[in-house]
């Protein structure tokens, strides 16, 4: 998002800098404390800046939210070109930033409230996208190396794999197992031969 005040630049260190820690703050309280927590005076507060720096940075709580959800940094296993040594470990990975970290709270939130918020569904689909980037690179290069079905499309795969994961995080609150992640990886990959 670029700065409302014409002498400021967005590649300024200063600026990069206030738009980080805000961010930091708008994920920070969102995790912790919910939607209602991000108001630009608490984001300040947290930020350590003044309410009027965040309102010219973000002149909205749409913009506030969609900046400080700019979830990219997902966490991804690397990719060894084993493909089910590859999905498993994504798999794993993908657990830990759902049981682990801030993103399954987020994840959980922004469900609920992109039903009802136009606004809030870009920021849901951006970090869906950003957490089953990995699983979907991962099952293009099978489907394109003939080591997967063609039938059934990236978007439905990855929903196959990565669909338990979320159940349990959201329905369940149930940590899948490595032999369950193992098993599910197995049972895919039997049925798309």
């Amino acid at each position: 998002m670029t700065p409302a005040s014409p002498t400021e630049r967005p590649d300024d260190r200063r600026v990069q800098r206030t738009q980080a820690a805000i961010a930091e703050s708008v994920r920070v309280l969102f995790a912790d404390e919910g939607w209602d927590a991000v108001t630009h005076q608490r984001v300040a507060e947290h930020a350590g800046y003044g309410r009027n720096t965040v309102y010219r940075h973000f002149p909205d709580r749409t913009a506030l939210l969609a900046h400080g959800g700019n979830f990219g940094d997902v966490h991804h296993a690397p990719i060894t070109g084993d493909l089910r040594a590859d999905l498993v470990a994504e798999l794993k990975s993908f657990r830990r930033e759902l049981f682990d970290g801030i993103v399954g709270r987020i994840i959980a939130a922004m469900v609920e409230r992109a039903d009802r918020d136009p606004e809030i569904e870009p920021m849901r689909d951006q970090l869906v996208a950003a957490g089953s980037r990995q699983t979907a690179t991962l099952v293009e290069q099978a489907i394109a190396d003939g080591r997967m079905s063609a039938d059934i499309s990236v978007a439905d795969h990855v929903a196959n794999l990565c669909g338990p994961l979320v159940f349990a995080r959201l329905c369940q609150s149930r940590r899948p197992d490595d032999s369950a992640i193992e098993h599910l990886v197995d049972q895919h990959l039997a049925s798309t031969d």
